[in-house]
């Protein structure tokens, strides 16, 4: 008798979170070993962030139900937007207040396109679901704190760290959301 593995239904649910978690996670974990905490490099961070996160967004939305809405999409949008912004301020005029009120901007309303996905889907009944939309609101909440955080603080040295705080804590919060929104592994056994 052997087990053999049954083979996956195509993109799931968790698969979302997963990938979201990845930049998160390739931007965060960098930036406490990088000596120079400039407007430039929160920048590049931010671009890295935003930009990868988009693509994760833009590729996993078809695995959100219809009934949260189009909020990966748009939320993919803005988050492509921060970050050819970021690009061009990089080239242009990498200041801390030019960093600061970006990632304000883009934290509060990248955000509030994340609660409006849990919003949404708050009455859903299947579990993993429902898990995965509270996890939608937690990283909403933490993303508008650190857009409003942005949008007093000026120091870009505790601007980059903070950045880099926020993209681990996401990243990590992430990828524990995916493997608990995972289904159990089954297979089937037959006899050799």
């Amino acid at each position: 008798m052997t087990a053999t593995p049954v083979p996956s239904q195509g993109p799931q649910l968790w698969h979302l979170p997963a990938m979201r978690a990845v930049p998160a996670l390739l931007v965060g974990l960098p930036i406490p070993f990088i000596q120079l905490h400039s407007p430039f490099v929160g920048l590049v961070a931010l671009a890295v962030l935003t930009g990868l996160g988009a693509v994760a967004l833009w590729i996993g939305r078809g695995v959100v139900p219809a009934e949260a809405g189009r909020w990966p999409a748009r939320a993919a949008g803005w988050s492509a937007l921060a970050a050819l912004v970021a690009v061009l301020l990089v080239l242009l005029s990498p200041t801390e207040t030019a960093f600061g009120l970006l990632v304000a901007a883009w934290g509060i309303g990248a955000g509030a396109l994340e609660l409006s996905g849990w919003w949404r889907m708050r009455g859903a009944t299947e579990p993993r679901t429902l898990r995965t939309a509270q996890d939608w609101r937690a990283v909403g909440v933490l993303t508008i704190v650190l857009g409003v955080v942005f949008a007093v603080v000026r120091d870009a040295v505790t601007l980059t760290g903070l950045l880099g705080a926020y993209a681990v804590i996401v990243g990590i919060y992430l990828a524990l959301a995916a493997l608990s929104a995972r289904p159990a592994r089954t297979t089937e056994r037959s006899d050799a």
